[in-house]
């Protein structure tokens, strides 16, 4: 059993190495110029990317210590990208840093993993406040396009695309990415819907890189009750399966059994499903289902007795030709349009211009204005090859998100640039302390803050320190070296801009996940590496 069981420096020593395997991977891509990665996967073609969460959720590493330290880096990696969109990247190196700065602090007895960690959430906050100051917010279409440009690692076409995409839909941001059939690139327009309800299980997950449940030309069951067993609807669903359509059940909950019974059927490929809670509740949540009854071309089910539910046919089911549902939210594409939804959509708006309304109410009456009058922008993303279209699609999916997180929160100086500035602004403002654990503290935050701006000048093989040195002399905020053009610029001026959520989401995610690296005293391995399959009841054929 010795071999289960690691502690201290041994310990430390092989997550260290995990962390670094990744972080070295991952870290490749950061910045302009750079370096694809190739990823092989099995039975499917080569994938070529640049995306930090798509290279970290493929490393696999053989020594399961290291592969520990690996899979805690991940998680800052995939929940940047989860959140914000993009800074998966950023988020890796910023966490090895801090881990790696952290360790060594520890190693002259400065202070104990709590004081230092606590110290370190602290400050890290301090530089989040001062990044939110320092935000700009998106004013103009021409800033939506610079942010797009960059985030797809400076493709001005990707850029265009996307700012067009985003001044159809206006304020909503209501675009979405599928592949075209085709070898060309193409905008359309189409009805949709945006619920902010996510699925009820990942186990409904059919893009496991996206972390999304996607379910195309399926047939949408809208329940106005709780759903407390399959058998309640089992008539529809045996219907569903014989015509090998996928199904999207909406109810305003669902009994444990009825969640258990349904992944069952998903596991053993007996049906395609996902399923998501009512939004809001009362009398509101019944008015938001009958507006997406309508939408989607069904009804509200309130009565689920038997002879109720032998008598739906497949035609009473709503329908639109693709839904995708994250952990928080779903999107209904190409919905029907209603005669009646232009008038309401219009009382809607003049509603809404009431400012003694209440948050909620405010709410409310926006989700309905979105179902009534919500249109999708959708990129149909087209390639010459299998690798090239998965590699444009990574990148375009991410530059959206980026674009969105800006215009909610603001950009700030890109490349790298805000976080080192803030990481100087940092030391600056601790020049009085006396304590020797929070100056070190400071020192280990400052610089791995600048870590980013560093790694990028690297991928590009120039002169780092000097560079570095060129830019600290210059107190202006937006000033910074353009690694492209290979020139010193006003960063803002020049379009090389990071979303302001992008960037403190990526310090967040890190922090914690150093913190909990560096708190790592003991590690236990189980005596079968079972990895990440899931253990799930075995039943009959017969559905539940």
């Amino acid at each position: 059993m010795s071999d289960l069981i690691y502690f201290d420096a041994h310990a430390q020593s092989l997550l260290k190495s995990g962390v670094a395997k990744i972080c070295d991977a991952v870290s490749s891509t950061m910045g302009p110029r750079g370096k694809l990665v190739l990823i092989e996967k099995q039975n499917e073609p080569p994938h070529l990317t640049k995306d930090g969460a798509t290279v970290a959720k493929h490393i696999n590493l053989s020594d399961r210590v290291e592969a520990l330290g690996a899979r805690l880096l991940r998680q800052a990696s995939e929940n940047t990208a989860t959140v914000a969109g993009d800074g998966s990247t950023t988020s890796t190196v910023l966490a090895k840093e801090i881990y790696f700065k952290a360790s060594q602090a520890l190693q002259t007895g400065v202070g104990s993993p709590s004081e230092l960690t606590s110290l370190i959430s602290e400050k890290s906050n301090f530089i989040i406040d001062y990044l939110k100051d320092k935000s700009k917010t998106v004013s103009s279409n021409e800033e939506i396009k610079q942010v797009a440009t960059i985030s797809a690692n400076g493709d001005d076409y990707i850029g265009e695309l996307i700012s067009d995409a985003m001044a159809e839909v206006g304020s909503s941001g209501l675009v979405t990415v599928e592949k075209s059939k085709t070898t060309s690139t193409d905008l359309n327009l189409v009805r949709g819907v945006k619920l902010d309800r996510g699925y009820i299980s990942p186990y409904f997950i059919t893009d496991t890189e996206k972390s999304k449940s996607v379910v195309e030309d399926p047939l949408i069951v809208i329940l106005g009750c709780k759903l407390n067993s399959l058998t309640q609807i089992l008539p529809v669903l045996e219907k569903a399966h014989q015509s090998s359509k996928p199904v999207f059940i909406i109810a305003n909950d669902f009994d444990q059994e009825a969640i258990q019974a349904l992944i069952a059927n998903v596991s053993k490929g007996l049906l395609q499903i996902c399923a998501i809670r009512s939004p809001f509740y009362g009398e509101k949540r019944n008015q938001i289902l009958n507006d997406l009854a309508q939408a989607l071309g069904t009804k509200v089910y309130h009565d689920l007795e038997e002879s109720e539910m032998n008598n739906v046919l497949l035609s009473d089911l709503g329908s639109c030709k693709k839904i995708e549902t994250s952990h928080d939210t779903t999107l209904f594409v190409e919905c029907s349009s209603c005669e009646d939804s232009e008038e309401k959509a219009k009382d809607l708006e003049k509603q809404l211009e009431n400012k003694s309304l209440s948050k909620e109410e405010e709410a409310f009456l926006k989700q309905r204005l979105i179902i009534n009058k919500g249109v999708v922008a959708v990129l149909s993303i087209g390639a010459h090859t299998e690798s090239e279209l998965l590699e444009l699609v990574d990148r375009i999916d991410d530059a959206l998100h980026a674009t969105k997180a800006a215009i909610e929160s603001g950009f700030l100086p890109g490349g790298g640039v805000a976080l080192a500035k803030a990481g100087l602004h940092l030391i600056e403002e601790s020049k009085s302390i006396d304590s020797l654990l929070e100056k070190t503290v400071v020192k280990v935050l400052a610089d791995a803050c600048m870590s980013p701006l560093r790694k990028i000048l690297e991928n590009a093989d120039k002169p780092v320190d000097y560079i570095f040195e060129m830019i600290k002399r210059q107190s202006d905020w937006e000033y910074g070296y353009d690694v492209r053009s290979e020139e010193y610029v006003d960063m803002i001026e020049q379009g090389i801009i990071d979303p302001q959520k992008v960037t403190a989401t990526a310090l967040k995610n890190a922090v914690s996940v150093a913190n909990s690296l560096i708190s790592v005293g003991c590690v236990v391995l189980g005596e079968t590496n079972y990895g990440n399959e899931v253990q799930l009841v075995q039943l009959s054929d017969d559905m539940y």
